[in-house]
């Protein structure tokens, strides 16, 4: 079964990490966002790898840790565009500074997740889906995203309108005019 390489950032607290997510270091590593792989299978892989390539991605930062946001697969919250450009600038810094080379990776596929990197798009915050993790407004949320999507439809109704509108008006003048 092929990983899923998506990741979430999630903030971290003044105080640093929560006591589960306490395995990357605050002093000098970790931004003020931490990425977080969704899938528990990367996780696991990357655990099982050799401790420099840990270090690469906690250095890097990444928690060793799963939080999923709710986005769709190959999607990305909007809100953490720049956090992630931080934490891809730093994984391009460490590549220089790790010796990776013959590394056992535990499973994970380091081209892979560059593939992931680069296709990923992101999306509307209001877009998110409620995870299993939710905060139990799980019924807002969806009626949120419901909102969201019929205003987005309404828009898209209200343009085509407008543009079929200012067609018609363009074919009737050029028809007056000859």
């Amino acid at each position: 079964m092929a990983l899923l390489y998506d990741f979430d950032m999630v903030p971290i607290t003044p105080e640093g990490l929560p006591a589960p997510f306490d395995d990357i270091d605050g002093a000098n590593t970790a931004p003020v966002k931490v990425a977080m792989f969704r899938d528990p299978d990367v996780v696991a892989a990357l655990r099982s790898a050799d401790p420099v390539v840990r270090t690469f991605f906690i250095e890097s930062g990444f928690a060793m840790q799963v939080h999923d946001n709710g986005a769709p697969p190959g999607r990305f919250a909007m809100r953490d565009e720049d956090a992630r450009v931080t934490v891809i600038e730093k994984l391009s810094a460490n590549l220089a500074t790790h010796n990776l080379d013959g590394a056992n990776w535990g499973g994970f596929s380091f081209p892979d997740f560059m593939e992931c990197l680069s296709a990923a798009a992101p999306i509307e915050d209001v877009l998110l889906a409620p995870t299993r993790f939710g905060s139990g407004n799980a019924g807002e949320l969806a009626a949120a995203q419901l909102a969201s999507r019929q205003r987005t439809q309404r828009r898209m109704i209200a343009v085509s309108g407008l543009v079929l509108g200012l067609i018609l008006i363009l074919y009737v003048a050029s028809q007056v005019i000859l």
